[in-house]
C-alpha cells in the first residue's frame, strides 16, 4: 500500500505521468507483438497501458496514452477499410477515457478513505487522551455507571471497581439524568451545579456537562464530563466578601467625610447661638427677679445648642476612619485582589478595563484596605466617564518611578476633567455628575495623603482624565 501511494505521488508530478504513460504503450505493444502468433489482437493489448495512468496519473497523461495506442494501432496493423480503422479507434478512445475516469474515481475514493482512517484514528486517539486525563463518566438508561475515568475516581475518591455498576444518584445528590440528556451537547454553565458526594462524605459544588450519546438521548448510554467547582466557588465568595468589605470602609469613609463636613459647617452657627443666649442671659439677669423664669429657659437652650455641637464633634471622631500604620504590601498582589471586583465595574458601561502593573520589586508602604478603596473609587468613576462614550477603554498602570516611589495611574477615553474644575475636583461635595454626593474624590484623595501622597489630575494618552498618585516603595529588610 505504502509503496503504490509511493508511486502515485511520483506519477502525478506532471512530466513523470507523461514518462509512465509512454512506457506502459510501449510495453504494451511489445507484448502485443508477443501474441502475434497467437492472432490479431488489436487494442485489447494496450488496455493495460490506458489503466496504469489512469489509475497513477492525471488526466493528460492518460490521454496521452490513448493517443500513442492508437497511433501505434494505425501504424503497425494495416486494415481493408479506413471505417473500420476510424471506427476501432473512436470505440477505443471512449472505452479508454471510460477507463479513465473509473481510475480516477477509484483513486479518488481511495485518498479519501486513507484520509478519513488517518482523521478517524487521530480522532479516536484524541478522545482517548481527553478520557484519561478528564473527570468523565459513562451511564447506562438507568444512570448506572458503566465506566469511571481516574480523574474521576479521584474526584470522588473512590476505586474504579467500587464505582462501576453502582447508580450515579450515589455520588451527586438529586441526581436527575432526564435534565443533563435534554440539554444539547457541550452547553455548561458554572452557575448551574449540582452537589458531588466523595466517599467520605464530602459535599462539594459540581458541574455535569453532557458530552455526547450514543443513539436514542433518553435510552441509550451517555457520556458526562465532570467539573469540580469548589475553587471557583471560593474565590467567588472570596470576592464578594472583600467586595462588601470595600463597600463598607468607602461608606464608613463618605459619612466621615460628611460628619466632618456637618461639624464645621454647623459649629459656626451654633456657636454663634450660644453667644447670643449667653448675651439674653446676661440681659436677663440686669432685669431682675421677673426674668428668672426667663433667664432659667435661656439657660436650657444654651445648654441644648451646646449639646447639640458637643454630639456633631463626637459624630465626627465615631466615624473618621483613623489614619492605620503602613505596612510592606505588593502592589500586584493588592490589585489580583481587586481583579474580580474591577472586572465587574466594566459591563455596566460595557467598558474595556485594563490591568498592567510592573510586579517586579513592586513592595509599597500602604494600607492595603484603604488603598483598595481608593483604587476602586477611581476605577468606577474611570468607568461612570466613559459610559456614554462610543470608546469605552479604562487603565490601570503601576509602574516604579524611582528607588523610592511607585506610581500607581488610573486614565480612561472619557471627556475628561474641565479646566476650571480641576482646582475643585477634590474639594467635598463638589461633583461634575447629576446624581453625584461629590465625596468618593474627597475620600480618595485624603487616603492618599494619609499615605504620604498627593492625587493629582491629568489629561489622558487616551483624551480623558488620568489620575496620579505615589506610594513609598518598602525598603528590603538586609538578610540577618
Amino acid at each position: 500500500m505504502a509503496r503504490v501511494a509511493t508511486i502515485s505521488n511520483w506519477a502525478s508530478r506532471g512530466p513523470n505521468g507523461y514518462a509512465l504513460a509512454t512506457v506502459a504503450v510501449g510495453l504494451a505493444l511489445l507484448a502485443r507483438l508477443g501474441l502475434e502468433a497467437f492472432g490479431k489482437f488489436y487494442y485489447l493489448p494496450l488496455i493495460p497501458a490506458v489503466m496504469l495512468p489512469a489509475m497513477l496519473a492525471s488526466r493528460r497523461a492518460t490521454a496521452l496514452a490513448i493517443a500513442l495506442s492508437i497511433a501505434a494501432n494505425v501504424v503497425l496493423v494495416s486494415r481493408e477499410s479506413l471505417v473500420d480503422a476510424v471506427v476501432n479507434a473512436l470505440l477505443f478512445a471512449l472505452v479508454g477515457a471510460a477507463i479513465g475516469e473509473i481510475g480516477r474515481a477509484r483513486r479518488s475514493l481511495k485518498e479519501r478513505s486513507l484520509e478519513l482512517k488517518t482523521q478517524l484514528n487521530t480522532r479516536n486517539a484524541t478522545i482517548h487522551a481527553m478520557l484519561a486525563s478528564a473527570p468523565v463518566v459513562t451511564l447506562d438508561s438507568r444512570s448506572v455507571v458503566l465506566a469511571i475515568s481516574q480523574p474521576a475516581c479521584a474526584l470522588f475518591r473512590i476505586a474504579e471497581r467500587e464505582a462501576v455498576g453502582r447508580p450515579f444518584q450515589e455520588f451527586v445528590e438529586f441526581f436527575d439524568a432526564g435534565i443533563i440528556r435534554s440539554s444539547p451537547p457541550g452547553e455548561y454553565s458554572a452557575d448551574q451545579y449540582w452537589l458531588g458526594r466523595r466517599a467520605d462524605g464530602d459535599v462539594f459544588p459540581l458541574g455535569i456537562q453532557l458530552a455526547f450519546v450514543t443513539g436514542d438521548p433518553r435510552t441509550s448510554e451517555a457520556i458526562l464530563t465532570l467539573t469540580d467547582l469548589s475553587l471557583w466557588h471560593s474565590a467567588e465568595l472570596r470576592s464578594q466578601e472583600l467586595s462588601d468589605q470595600l463597600n463598607q470602609v468607602w461608606r464608613m469613609n463618605s459619612l466621615g467625610e460628611m460628619a466632618a463636613i456637618l461639624s464645621h459647617e454647623l459649629n459656626q452657627p451654633l456657636t454663634a447661638a450660644a453667644s447670643y443666649l449667653q448675651a439674653s442671659q446676661v440681659d436677663l439677669g440686669r432685669a431682675g427677679i421677673m426674668a428668672d423664669s426667663a433667664s432659667r429657659t435661656v439657660e436650657l437652650a444654651k445648654s441644648q445648642v451646646l449639646r447639640a455641637g458637643a454630639i456633631i464633634r463626637r459624630a465626627r471622631e465615631l466615624l473618621t476612619v483613623e489614619t492605620q500604620p503602613l505596612e510592606p504590601e505588593r502592589m500586584s498582589s493588592m490589585i489580583d485582589d481587586l481583579g474580580p471586583i474591577i472586572q465587574l465595574l466594566g459591563p455596566a458601561s460595557d467598558a474595556s478595563i485594563q490591568i498592567d502593573i510592573d510586579n517586579i520589586d513592586d513592595r509599597v508602604m500602604a494600607d492595603r484596605i484603604q488603598f483598595q478603596q481608593a483604587i476602586v473609587n477611581l476605577v468606577r468613576n474611570a468607568v461612570e466617564a466613559v459610559a456614554d462614550r462610543e470608546r469605552r477603554e479604562v487603565r490601570l498602570v503601576g509602574r516604579p518611578l524611582c528607588p523610592d516611589f511607585y506610581e500607581v495611574r488610573v486614565e480612561d477615553s472619557g471627556p475628561g476633567v474641565p479646566a476650571d474644575q480641576v482646582e475643585r475636583m477634590f474639594e467635598p461635595l463638589m461633583t461634575t455628575k447629576s446624581d453625584g454626593m461629590g465625596l468618593g474624590l474627597s475620600v480618595t484623595r485624603t487616603i492618599v495623603e494619609n499615605h504620604g501622597g498627593s492625587l493629582t489630575v491629568g489629561r489622558s494618552a487616551m483624551g480623558g482624565a488620568a489620575f496620579t498618585f505615589s506610594l513609598s516603595r518598602a525598603k528590603e529588610e538586609p538578610i540577618q
